[in-house]
């Protein structure tokens, strides 16, 4: 198309859309803002993050050669999923800088992405007003935002389901004229997002294989070529990884699902748990009030004898939930209109394999937040199923209930980001102080960057003044990150601090939250204590009655723990050493 055609379409666009368009890009600069509010000096680094940054950074340095051909484990254990989620962070990394910010841009970048993918989605149904209002929901959902905040490979799931199911829609829409080319992306997205999570692992697939066989689309023989081809292409590295190590990850798989455990629930407890924790865990998602976080299920159903705290709250969202699922349910019935109708039976589908797959897992199990990270678009859309059921376009009065509803839940979120974003602010908060979404991050203290770099410098300082090899110990979630960072300056890992490596000669570093109390145990003398903010450092040194030695030579470095687990991914440079 003429680049004149192009401007002239936008221009007549613009022209009929004004009020459109200026509050799409005011809801988008808010959602943008919320994730882009001090990134960087409030980033979360702590143990899983130095993982993949340790992973990543040789590839930075040295070249691809050194990336993995598998990606991250799943629940800690030793099966691993496939690589495309390091393979974005080493992208991001070589664009942005080697460093947790320029690692952790890709998910921001996806973040901000996700917002008019969302309103484009909406769009394939709900009307302008009604897209624009899910638009404000999602953009300031303090889950959402949360989640943008940092390198985790579950939180680029919204964008990627967003991606993958929008252009499954289109491969399927009347009329469009591309319809392969659309399929063949959506074929890519899905093997992507199939990659990044155990959960989306099944619940992608398995919805875009049943979306597919029920439209049938006619595409010719290369077509469906081409995408088996895209799939053994994204997948050669896991592949190839099990040639070479006998199919070690495919029994890792199969081992996975060999542990079966007996269920502890009956059947119908199990179900009612499944129902309520999806209830409440959307209620989060779309107002920011948590109402189960951190709770296993078997503490909920016709077991629980401890359900009566926030009960209102919790009818409420149930009443919400069943009656999204109800609404759904009836347009699939209703719906005449092709491409609505396939809307319709993606979200039901979507709404059936998720639910399919907590049920699967509830019986006496953690669960997790990030576990919804697969569904919070669809947690909006379902709310806005019930929105649509008071047809804002149909009277100023049904407008202004809309309007009221949203902001309402815009207000709701909102006030559960201020005062996370204050805690990050100050990090001179207590250990122990409660936060209501805390089971976003691992723990109630809110450690940022800023604040590690800030005792990265301290205990590099010491060590430039007389260059002796470097002890420290810390919480365990935080151990790695700090490692990560100092190794960047040089500071090689020696040793953990026990009995055995005390040197007269060494720098050793004890980090911990700043109202624990560190125990000398009658072996160290503190030389120094600093505050930095939420965590304490105390540069101490052994006695001398204790010490083994006056310094670990050179030759005695060994690999951290984490190191150790990494080394043994095979790389592309050994497969073809």
């Amino acid at each position: 198309m003429p680049i004149t055609s192009l401007q002239e379409r936008l221009l007549r666009y613009f022209n009929g859309n004004r009020r459109e368009i200026i509050a799409l890009i005011l809801i988008l600069c808010i959602g943008i803002f919320l994730r882009t509010y001090h990134f960087s000096d409030w980033l979360h680094f702590e143990m899983d993050q130095a993982i993949d940054y340790d992973l990543v950074s040789p590839a930075v340095d040295f070249g691809p050669g050194h990336l993995p051909l598998l990606g991250p484990n799943v629940g800690g254990g030793l099966l691993r999923l496939g690589p495309a989620f390091y393979y974005m962070e080493y992208v991001s990394a070589v664009i942005f800088g080697n460093t947790p910010t320029g690692h952790a841009m890709q998910v921001l970048i996806l973040s901000i992405l996700s917002l008019p993918l969302f309103y484009i989605y909406c769009r394939r149904f709900f009307s302008t007003i009604e897209s624009l209002g899910l638009l404000a929901v999602f953009s300031t959902s303090v889950y959402l935002v949360m989640y943008s905040r940092f390198s985790w490979s579950p939180n680029v799931l919204p964008f990627l389901f967003l991606a993958s199911f929008y252009a499954l829609l289109r491969s399927v829409s009347p009329g469009e004229r591309h319809p392969a080319r659309w399929f063949l992306t959506a074929v890519v997205a899905v093997t992507i997002t199939s990659q990044i999570h155990f959960n989306s692992f099944f619940v992608t697939p398995l919805i875009a294989v049943a979306f597919t066989a029920i439209k049938r689309p006619r595409f010719p023989l290369k077509v469906w070529l081409a995408g088996l081809a895209i799939i053994l292409t994204l997948y050669s590295p896991v592949i190839l990884n099990d040639i070479h190590n006998n199919r070690e990850n495919l029994h890792y798989l199969r081992e996975k699902f060999d542990k079966t455990k007996p269920g502890s629930l009956v059947m119908t407890d199990t179900l009612i748990q499944t129902v309520e924790y999806d209830a409440y865990e959307f209620f989060f998602i779309t107002t920011g009030t948590d109402l189960i976080n951190g709770i296993k299920l078997k503490d909920y159903g016709f077991s629980c004898k401890t359900c009566g705290e926030n009960m209102g709250l919790k009818i409420f969202s149930l009443a919400l939930f069943l009656t999204g699922l109800v609404s759904i349910a009836i347009m699939v019935w209703k719906e005449r209109d092709a491409k609505r109708k396939d809307f319709h039976i993606l979200t039901l589908l979507w709404c059936l394999v998720s639910f399919y797959l907590i049920y699967s897992i509830a019986d006496g199990y953690r669960m997790y937040p990030r576990f919804f990270l697969l569904l919070a678009p669809l947690a909006v859309i379902l709310y806005g199923y019930i929105l649509h059921l008071i047809q804002p376009k149909h009277g100023r009065v049904r407008f202004w209930i809309f309007i009221s509803i949203i902001v309402t839940l815009v207000t709701l979120n909102i006030h559960a980001i201020l005062p996370i974003f204050d805690q990050l602010r100050n990090e001179s908060l207590s250990k122990g102080m409660e936060i209501e979404v805390g089971d976003i991050f691992p723990n109630t203290n809110r450690i940022t960057l800023a604040q590690q770099t800030a005792i990265v410098d301290y205990i590099v300082s010491k060590y430039r003044d007389n260059e002796y090899p470097t002890y420290l110990q810390s919480e365990s979630e935080y151990e790695p990150a700090f490692w990560a960072l100092l190794e960047r300056h040089g500071i090689r890992y020696r040793d953990e601090i026990r009995d055995s490596s005390l040197y007269s000669e060494g720098n050793y570093f004890d980090i911990r939250y700043a109202d624990d109390t560190f125990d000398t145990d009658s072996k160290y003398t503190v030389l120094e204590t600093k505050p930095f903010g939420t965590l304490t450092v105390r540069f101490f040194k052994p006695l001398d009655a204790v010490v083994v030695g006056t310094r670990q030579s050179d030759s005695e470095y060994k690999q951290s723990e984490v190191v150790t687990v990494i080394s043994k991914l095979l790389r592309w440079d050994e497969l073809f050493r």
